[in-house]
Order: C-alpha cells, then sequence, then structure tokens
C-alpha cells in the first residue's frame, strides 16, 4: 500500500521503485492545511522539485544514538530527517502534549498543586519592577520550550532582555519576541496568533501607563477567551496598581501576586532576592497561599556566557 492508499501489485521480477504519492494528492493535502492555518502551513519551495517546505513540513526529529552495549535494547528506528540539537519538538508517541508545566520553582509548584500551570491556563503575574515577576516568566518560557512549546512574547512595555532571558534557559532561536507600534496593533497581533492557533504560549508585557478605556480592557478579556478556544496558554504581566476587578482579572484562572522581602548577599555584593509569591486566584488547584522562592542573578561567567 502505497502512501497514498493505491494497492500495488507486485510479481517476482518486479524492479523495486520508491513509491511516492501523487503530485494531485500532496496538492490537495497542502490546501486543506492553508485553509486551516494560513500562513503557518507547508507549501511547495521554489527549486525544480517542489519540495514542500514550512514550519510543519521541515521540523526534523532528533537523531537517535544506538546503544551497542549488551543487553540493552536498541531503540527504535531514527526518522530518515535529522533535527539540530535543542530543537523543541512535540513527541509524537506522546499523543497528547505535557498538561502541565512547572514553574521551574519546586516551592512554588508544591503550592499550586498540580506541580505546575496547566498547559491551557490563563495567568497574571502582578508585582513591582523589582519583584521578580519578569524573572519567574522567563523561567516558565525556558520550561514550556522544553516542553515542545512555541512560544511568543509581545513586548507592549519595550523591556525585553535578551541576555536575561538565555540567563534563565530561553533558546532565542525559537522565541518570536513582538514589538509592535502601538497598543491596539499588539493586541491585534495577540488575537490573531491565537485565531490561527500558531502559538502554544503567549506571553503579554503590558505597558507600565494602560488606558483605563473600556474598549482597551474587553479586548484584553476577549483573549483569554480566545486562548481557551485554541487550547493555548496566556501569561500576562501586569503593571503595578492595576485594579482587579476588570474584565482581564475576573477571566484569569490563575493569579499569582510577587513581592521582594530580602536580598540574597555574598558578602558585601547582593547576588539574589527572595520573592514571595501569594496565589490571589486559583481556579485550577488548591486556592490561597504562599511561597518563597530564591532568585539568584546572572553574574560573572554565567553572564558573560550568555553574551557570547
Amino acid at each position: 500500500v502505497s502512501p497514498v492508499g493505491r494497492v500495488r501489485c507486485v510479481e517476482e521480477n518486479d524492479i523495486d521503485e520508491p513509491m511516492t504519492p501523487h503530485p494531485r494528492d500532496v496538492d490537495a493535502a497542502l490546501s486543506a492545511l492553508r485553509d486551516r492555518w494560513g500562513m503557518a502551513a507547508p507549501r511547495r519551495g521554489e527549486d525544480a522539485f517542489g519540495t514542500v517546505v514550512g514550519s510543519l513540513a521541515t521540523v526534523p526529529l532528533p537523531d537517535e544514538t544506538a546503544d551497542d552495549a549488551p543487553g540493552v535494547a536498541a531503540p527504535p528506528a531514527a526518522s530518515p530527517i535529522s533535527e539540530p540539537a535543542g530543537v523543541p519538538r512535540r513527541d509524537p508517541a506522546a499523543g497528547t502534549p505535557v498538561p502541565v508545566v512547572p514553574t521551574g520553582f519546586a516551592e512554588l509548584d508544591a503550592l499550586l498543586g498540580p506541580g505546575g500551570i496547566p498547559r491551557t491556563g490563563t495567568v497574571a503575574l502582578r508585582g513591582d519592577a523589582s519583584s521578580g515577576r519578569t524573572t519567574l516568566a522567563l523561567q516558565f518560557l525556558a520550561e514550556a520550550q522544553v516542553a515542545g512549546a512555541l512560544v511568543a512574547w509581545l513586548d507592549l512595555d519595550r523591556s525585553f532582555d535578551p541576555v536575561e532571558a538565555v540567563a534563565r534557559g530561553v533558546r532565542l532561536e525559537w522565541l518570536t519576541v513582538l514589538v509592535p507600534a502601538t497598543l491596539d496593533e499588539g493586541l491585534a497581533l495577540a488575537g490573531a496568533l491565537l485565531q490561527a492557533r500558531t502559538v502554544d504560549l503567549l506571553l503579554v508585557d503590558l505597558p507600565p501607563r494602560l488606558e483605563r478605556s473600556r474598549g482597551i480592557l474587553d479586548r484584553l478579556g476577549r483573549l483569554t477567551a480566545l486562548a481557551r478556544r485554541a487550547g493555548a496558554m496566556l501569561i500576562v504581566l501586569e503593571p503595578p496598581g492595576r485594579a482587579t476587578d476588570d474584565p482581564f482579572g475576573a477571566s484569569a484562572g490563575l493569579r499569582l501576586e510577587l513581592v521582594r522581602r530580602a536580598w540574597i548577599r555574598l558578602g558585601r555584593d547582593v547576588v539574589g532576592q527572595r520573592t514571595e509569591v501569594a496565589v490571589a486566584r486559583n481556579h485550577l488547584g488548591p486556592p490561597g497561599g504562599r511561597a518563597e522562592v530564591r532568585i539568584l542573578y546572572a553574574d560573572g561567567g554565567s553572564r558573560d556566557a550568555c553574551l557570547r
């Protein structure tokens, strides 16, 4: 049976030939994917062979190394295409994606109940500029990439630090950072990404002075509905002093409030901080509770490695 379902009779003296799908069948499959995924769908390339290219067609599987040690079963056959090291991907054998992603802090994972944050949750992080909310967000993004999630960062605050992101384990080559010209453009981009189901996790970093108009708040509330419909996670970094009774705040399934409690010193040098994380709202697990996490700053050799 060929890949397109046609049965082919083989005689004893037949010459072995590669069985490939008919071009019309490939075109029909690509058309169906294009109707569903839009610009994210694979397409035919520009070469003479009409090779299918695109994110869904060219991300290869990792190379598998066989273990020749006696008594150890050999791994399953590797895919005919190889993958660069560290490519985030979903495991086809796993079926459904991992339902929970850890935050990167064991104390916080234990407080949340299921060991992390569900992949389809809506999370609001609230705290002052030095509370550690951005660090927590970057740490969580790194964990999500390890789990195979496709991640986008909507930088409305224009404060994304790529060096700090690398220090927290984020793979920049697999992170989409959007810097829109206006707030309206940013919210439109966020809605388009969720509606097209092109990302598994979208983080929205709101500006410090957010307009309190009803239209803006309603659009923020609609993002949660789009994320829920797309089965994606939405994380919002709220500016300090934001009201908790707006449409987005009421629809967020999990709200974490962060407050810096103490510095971590090594001699006279400040090398980190202790941050208290309070669960202000949790529709996904046990309500309430507080946990203290230790955040160590990237400095010296770690930061120099990030710069390189």
